[in-house]
């Protein structure tokens, strides 16, 4: 019986080839892409799931209240951890990171190769108790155990020594520390948050190591728990221990457990954070949406193409019917069919995942391999997808058309207020209500990314270029460096600073007046005088820090802070000149001798804060920043790396402009607008592929009126009006309907942003008059199609 019925449903599939390979190419479309997304999304999933004891691992993050607001930080003193494990019964295990120079590159040497690494972290003994980091070579209970050892990743190793065995070698770190390789990791996988490409031992960073503190939270802590451990009481413990060690006037923070596996897709509110790879829930959650509404639309397509065959198969099914064959036997038949069918269709979408996977990693920036599709998860989950298309996609043939009565042999058609034809133009409005939903989200994101990178910052970034200088060996260096590189033609101005906007800061507080216990959260710049020239600031009252050096007794500290922090002081911008700056460094000994207005010196998500440059000798300058005339930006730049290879020949120039780095701030958002645009033109053209079809069983199904009402004189464009003013009907219906729905779900994503675009209606029309286009124009192909055919041949069969 089963092998008739594989027959007879090979046959209706090649007797229908058009609507057959329609719907194959419909449904392998949105197959394709749902797999393509749901790869990824499962990328996201497991980060960090490969470590054995994932699931016991929690980072102390910090819950910091400044000004009334709250924060949370991903950064710990270095004091938190040795004590979680002594005090507390269910701590199994502890492991302390600080990154280089708190995030700032490190130059490394090792003969007279020069290197720039942005990811040096150092790290307890412990390392190896708490994460399973496999070791290439080396012993891992002894490689970090003793200051100035460093442990290297494959990758690194490969391009430090080639082929060379890099054990026992020596690297140089700033010109200033001297490290010994004791080992070799293998490359953290793509799936791993840690990102470290050297990993030196804590006990090396000897201020660190030794000087234990309440205070610094500078360090990021990880620990273990015993498996039977809630991690609620580990959090009560440890808020007993702050209590007993900190002062409630320095309490400024509370510490909460985040799970190991939570931190890609959970950190996007956290600060401090060292990985570069936290991940987006909000985009995780669109793509999921995303791929279930390819599918969705999928599905449609086929049971839209279905009904519209039903009324050429009901005398099929009655003649059965007729001979004996009960209701469940033609369902079965019909579930054969779509089985088939969707088995043909995951075929081809798996070599079209094969075929587009390369394109979709350059669009969302990861390593996904067709390898993945072997995972017995996806395996599971490709079995279940096509079950579930099989049975959604089927279950209107199989169930509708299976029911139908052998009594109704002789009806020629079906009238268009069957439930068969409201069904199939209820799903036409699903399909493109969905699509105009995407149209308008995919304009949207562009508008907003586009404000962002178009916004004005309130300072200048372009045309300047931050050079690292943090491995000079003195100070006549730099003397040396700025002078020639002010000589530059093409250098307009010169500053050096210890960082820039958009690239943090040292974080402080201030104070209206040393009885206030209110703090105002503040960024704070150690910054030469030229600041203000080389970033184009507006100077609003006062004047820029002083040129004249510092007297070694004077201890005031003159500060520039911007208009917020004044406003913060209660004073007007000129009132604010020549008052002290409380709290800033120390209680009474900064002095306010400029205001700038404000500027965005973090993202759009984020509304601005208190920023001061001051000339405290608390932070070293670790940038030159120079302001150029980019007409000639190739020749200049090599100039620049000339002059700094000449004045400092034991570094490596390492540069970074500014706007670049502003636009990398949104890469996160970038990623999601060009892939939800890609495949919102894909779904598009799924949804599209249905109505081509359904357009075509229309113009078949009144082939014969159309003959007749050319003899009676239409033109084509009143035929074509005709065969196309309905499924405009439907569109004009959809987006009625999806325009509310759009509207919501993107306020709720430019929600997250504190600088956003107002949503026009304008957005809504073009969505709108966009998805009728795309409608008229896949509708009346079918129609000129049966407009220009020759009226004797329309009417000459019946």
């Amino acid at each position: 019986m089963f092998q008739n019925y594989f027959k007879i449903a090979l046959r209706n599939l090649w007797k229908s080839r058009l609507f057959t390979g329609l719907n194959m190419l419909g449904l392998s479309l949105g197959l394709t892409i749902s797999l393509l997304l749901f790869l990824y999304i499962k990328d996201e999933l497991v980060f960090d799931q490969y470590h054995k004891q994932a699931e016991q691992i929690y980072r102390v993050n910090l819950a910091v209240s400044f000004d009334g607001k709250q924060e949370k930080w991903a950064t710990a003193p270095n004091i938190i951890g040795p004590t979680m494990l002594e005090k507390i019964p269910g701590v199994k295990q502890q492991v302390r990171f600080l990154k280089h120079n708190f995030g700032e590159s490190a130059f490394i040497t090792t003969g007279e190769k020069k290197f720039v690494e942005k990811n040096l972290y150092w790290a307890d003994s412990t390392l190896f108790r708490v994460f399973d980091i496999p070791l290439i070579q080396g012993n891992p209970q002894t490689a970090l155990d003793k200051p100035n050892q460093v442990l290297i990743s494959q990758r690194t190793a490969e391009r430090y020594f080639g082929d060379e065995n890099p054990v026992g070698k020596v690297l140089k770190v700033d010109n200033r520390t001297t490290l010994e390789v004791t080992g070799v990791y293998a490359d953290f996988p793509d799936h791993s948050s840690f990102d470290a490409n050297l990993i030196g031992s804590f006990a090396t960073e000897t201020w660190a190591y030794k000087n234990l503190s309440w205070s610094n939270a500078s360090f990021e802590t990880y620990v273990v728990l015993n498996p039977q451990t809630q991690p609620a009481s580990v959090e009560r413990q440890l808020d007993k221990l702050i209590k007993q060690n900190v002062s409630a006037e320095n309490r400024y923070y509370t510490a909460y457990l985040q799970p190991l596996t939570d931190i890609h897709l959970h950190s996007e509110d956290v600060a401090h954070v060292y990985t570069s790879k936290i991940g987006d829930p909000q985009q995780v959650r669109i793509l999921v949406i995303l791929a279930l509404v390819v599918l969705v639309i999928a599905c449609i397509n086929y049971m839209n193409l279905s009904t519209a065959r039903s009324q050429q198969r009901f005398r099929e099914v009655g003649i059965n019917k007729a001979l004996g064959a009960s209701r469940n036997l033609m369902a079965r038949r019909f579930y054969i069919e779509t089985a088939i069918l969707v088995l043909l269709s995951i075929l081809l979408s798996v070599a079209l995942l094969e075929a587009f996977l390369p394109i979709f990693n350059r669009l969302a920036s990861r390593h996904l391999t067709a390898y993945a599709l072997l995972s017995p998860e996806v395996l599971a989950g490709l079995l279940l997808t096509g079950t579930l298309v099989t049975l959604i996609a089927g279950s209107y043939p199989a169930l509708y058309l299976s029911s139908y009565s052998p009594k109704n042999l002789l009806q020629t058609n079906f009238r268009s207020s069957t439930g068969a034809g409201l069904f199939r133009r209820s799903l036409v409005v699903i399909q493109f209500t969905a699509s105009i939903v995407l149209i308008i989200s995919s304009i949207i994101f562009y508008q907003q990314l586009r404000f962002v990178q178009h916004q004005k910052l309130g300072y200048q970034p372009e045309q300047v270029v931050a050079i690292t200088t943090v491995a000079a060996e003195s100070k006549p260096q730099i003397d040396g460096l700025m002078n020639r590189v002010l000589s530059l033609p093409d250098v307009v101005e010169v500053c050096r600073s210890q960082t820039f906007p958009a690239n943090g800061g040292s974080g402080r507080s201030l104070r209206k007046n040393l009885q206030s216990s209110e703090e105002f959260k503040m960024t704070t710049n150690h910054a030469t005088p030229d600041f203000v020239q080389v970033l184009g600031l507006k100077l609003i009252a006062g004047k820029t820090l002083p040129s004249v050096a510092k007297d070694a007794k004077d201890t005031t500290v003159q500060v520039v802070l911007n208009r917020n922090a004044v406003t913060f002081l209660g004073y007007t911008p000129e009132n604010a000149i020549g008052r002290k700056a409380y709290g800033l460094f120390g209680d009474n000994n900064s002095e306010i001798v400029g205001v700038v207005e404000d500027f965005h010196f973090e993202n759009f998500h984020q509304p601005i804060g208190g920023y001061a440059f001051h000339n405290a000798n608390t932070e070293s300058y670790r940038y030159l920043l120079v302001k150029l005339r980019t007409q000639r930006l190739t020749q200049t730049m090599s100039q620049l790396e000339n002059v700094f290879s000449e004045s400092l020949p034991q570094s490596a120039f390492e540069y970074t402009f500014l706007d670049q780095h502003l636009n990398n701030l949104y890469q996160t958002e970038q990623r999601t607008a060009q892939v939800v645009l890609v495949f919102s033109i894909l779904t598009i053209l799924v949804a599209c592929l249905g109505l081509f079809g359904l357009a075509a069983y229309a113009a078949e199904q009144r082939t014969k009126e159309i003959g007749v009402r050319k003899v009676l004189g239409a033109n084509e464009f009143q035929l074509i009006t005709l065969l196309s003013r309905d499924f405009l009907k439907l569109v004009g219906l959809a987006f009625l309907m999806a325009s509310p729905l759009a509207w919501w779900m993107m306020n709720e994503w430019l929600n997250s942003f504190a600088y956003r675009i107002q949503i026009s209606g304008w957005i809504f029309l073009a969505a709108g008059l966009l998805a009728l286009l795309i409608a008229l124009l896949t509708v009346s192909s079918q129609a000129l199609r049966a407009a220009l055919m020759n009226p004797v041949r329309s009417l000459k069969s019946e």
